[in-house]
């Protein structure tokens, strides 16, 4: 089995492909708080990092194939195939930004309102890098877009703040169709999840209705272990992952989670672009003392739709708080905070419903 280390750098070179920035007027920006798009940044990376921040699609393939070599010497097949799918991807940016490059040499000569908008969504739908992205929008040609741009780069704090970004998201998504169409709807839901558990039932009624109708597509699951911090005594070692709409199931794959004593962790799935509204974990085989789960990540096109969702599970470890199921969408992947743990001795499940608001029990 490959080591957890070396499956976490190639994973953090694939998220690494997704952030970064192409010219000075974006690179240039005051330091901000994370956004909540964001994924890893690798330090160990920075030299593919740099030709990326360039546009130098080629050189960056010459440091992933360099990669390979080294992968090939130590006969790691699971490393070897990673490397070829951040391959895949970086030709696959290569040639989005071919499409828009007619736009990006615009927009550096003359900041252009209507170049300004299509590179800002380059950046949002295929970088995913939206603060570069929305830095970029606000130069847009549509008002509504400029003024929605803005108030997502304050990144409000507020649930009240928060539903109205979110409805302003929604309202510009109306003016859009496909993959940016998705984009703002999806980010727009981000923040309705982040004020849902703190704003009035009668609030949440009409958005939930609208959260149903954003069809959500699995493409990379992530499933993160945990060690129970410095007891380093618990794991998940087999689990069933399970996919479902509307209370069937659409696809499911037994898996083994990695563990790694005082560091993440984790398995990543790949399912066919599936269209889900929940996902079940079942923790078929435990480590030690009980069974347990760190976080778990479900990607729409690079985004992670499972953040800040409802979570219900068959147990949690004494009935303590601290290790309730909710963690598990919380953001903390590092297996030593934040995570969820069944009874002494048991197997179980978490549920993580994508759309229904399901009160901390």
């Amino acid at each position: 089995m490959t080591t957890p280390v070396l499956s976490l750098s190639v994973r953090s070179l694939l998220l690494m492909l997704f952030v970064f920035s192409s010219f000075v007027s974006v690179n240039a920006q005051t330091e901000r708080s994370p956004d909540p798009f964001d994924r890893e940044v690798p330090l160990e990376l920075r030299g593919v990092t740099q030709e990326l921040q360039q546009n130098n699609f080629d050189q960056a393939l010459k440091l992933l194939a360099d990669l390979r070599k080294d992968a090939l010497k130590t006969r790691n097949r699971q490393l070897q195939a990673e490397i070829v799918t951040s391959m895949k991807e970086v030709n696959r940016l290569k040639r989005e930004f071919s499409k828009v490059e007619k736009e990006y040499k615009i927009l550096v000569k003359s900041q252009d309102p209507a170049a300004a908008r299509v590179i800002g969504n380059f950046y949002c739908l295929e970088k995913c890098d939206w603060k570069s992205g929305l830095q970029l929008l606000l130069k847009s040609d549509s008002p509504a877009l400029r003024k929605t741009a803005a108030f997502d780069l304050q990144l409000p704090a507020t649930p009240e703040s928060q539903v109205r970004l979110a409805d302003a998201w929604w309202q510009v998504a109306e003016e859009e169709k496909g993959q940016v169409r998705k984009a703002y709807l999806l980010r727009g839901r981000y923040w309705y999840l982040q004020a849902r558990p703190h704003i009035p039932a009668a609030e949440r009624v009409d958005r939930d209705k609208k959260l149903a109708l954003i069809p959500l597509e699995a493409d990379q699951i992530v499933i993160w272990n945990q060690h129970n911090a410095n007891y380093l005594d618990r794991g998940t070692e087999t689990c069933v992952v399970t996919l479902l709409l509307q209370g069937k199931p659409v696809w499911r794959k037994a898996t083994r989670i990695p563990w790694e004593k005082d560091s993440p962790a984790f398995q990543t799935l790949n399912p066919p672009g599936v269209r889900f509204d929940q996902i079940r974990v079942d923790v078929t085989q435990y480590r030690g003392n009980g069974g347990g789960l760190g976080e778990i990540e479900v990607f729409d096109n690079k985004i992670n739709v499972a953040r800040n969702c409802s979570v219900v599970a068959s147990e949690y470890w004494e009935q303590n708080p601290k290790h309730h199921p909710t963690n598990l969408t919380n953001g903390d992947n590092s297996g030593a905070t934040g995570f969820w743990l069944l009874n002494n001795q048991k197997t179980g499940w978490a549920l993580v419903d994508l759309i229904n608001y399901l009160p901390f029990q």
